[in-house]
């Protein structure tokens, strides 16, 4: 489908993460040295963790610049449904061929071919092994761009989708040229100040609910203007609602605006907090899913709790 096409696309979910960056920027690798015309565009902006990936300028943000012409091959990554690339979708036509390549366990199945794994740790490990079993080189800066994938789709390869094969991939990807070191240093240990000072406040806010197995923190508009935050730059604080003893659920809220709040949700050991995602229109992986509530940051608080408190 790659050779008989003429304009490829390349996308994943909006509030791109590192799994979904990653394994676009590793696919992009792929298909333009086989000299075809290829784009990477996304709904959302890149978080700022993420924007020392080498060819991280190649992903295009949708709202400045979309494109005029459809294109004929679009491989849709890290994606359960076709809708969750947001706006993105008004680039492909009925002519378009499609080919989802996913983990998620609640993937729809969307597309011409559909290269997927609910067991697989990240869309980067089926990505390395997809290049591995075609004979291809991978060069120093994809397994950099994969190894951050599968790091941080596997909470630092501690959550339980983390495999033999995962950790038997991330080494082979380390002798190609992965420094663990840096690559942590970058993501993890390179917060913007402003950044941190929102943290603080954001820390200092937490709410605990269900004698302290639920924790609730919440970011208003005013306060990542005050810190000059965008919701992209807040996606990775959602792991720091399951930091304190005795929680088991933790939601980070954003507010998007006065009646739109994003929700992003947490969870230890076997509580499936995914079932309350896909109540409210979302989705994602048992311990780690989320959604958009059209309703205000005191009102998703609510409808949230009173749906949380049945898992505790």
């Amino acid at each position: 489908m790659i050779a008989g096409a003429e304009s490829i696309l390349i996308t994943s979910h909006a509030s791109p993460d590192g799994d979904s960056i990653g394994s676009q920027l590793a696919l992009y690798d792929y298909i333009i040295n086989q000299r075809k015309k290829v784009e990477l565009i996304n709904q959302d902006s890149i978080p700022y963790m993420y924007r020392f990936l080498p060819g991280i300028d190649c992903i295009k943000n949708i709202e400045t610049n979309a494109p005029k012409n459809k294109f004929d091959l679009a491989f849709v990554l890290d994606c359960s449904s076709m809708e969750r690339t947001g706006q993105v979708l008004q680039l492909l036509d009925r002519k378009t061929k499609v080919i989802n390549i996913d983990h998620h366990p609640d993937n729809n199945k969307f597309g011409n071919i559909v290269l997927w794994d609910g067991e697989a740790s990240s869309t980067a490990e089926i990505l390395a092994e997809f290049l591995l079993g075609s004979g291809w080189t991978i060069s120093k800066d994809t397994a950099v761009v994969l190894y951050s994938a599968i790091m941080t789709d596997t909470g630092r390869f501690r959550f339980e989708s983390t495999g033999r094969r995962t950790m038997e991939l991330a080494g082979l990807l380390i002798e190609l040229g992965a420094n663990p070191r840096k690559i942590s240093d970058n993501i993890y240990f390179s917060i913007p100040p402003a950044i941190l000072k929102l943290t603080g406040n954001l820390l200092g806010g937490a709410q605990f609910y269900n004698d302290g197995k639920i924790c609730i923190m919440e970011v208003s508009q005013a306060i990542m203007q005050k810190y000059g935050s965008s919701i992209s730059d807040l996606d990775s604080l959602a792991e720091y609602t399951l930091y304190a003893k005795d929680v088991t659920i933790g939601a980070l809220l954003k507010e998007l605006d006065s009646t739109c709040t994003k929700v992003s949700l947490r969870s230890k050991d076997t509580i499936n907090v995914s079932q309350v995602a896909h109540k409210f229109g979302g989705g994602g992986h048992r311990n780690a899913s989320g959604f958009v509530a059209n309703l205000s940051l005191e009102e998703s608080r609510r409808e949230l709790l009173e749906n949380l408190k049945g898992l505790v």
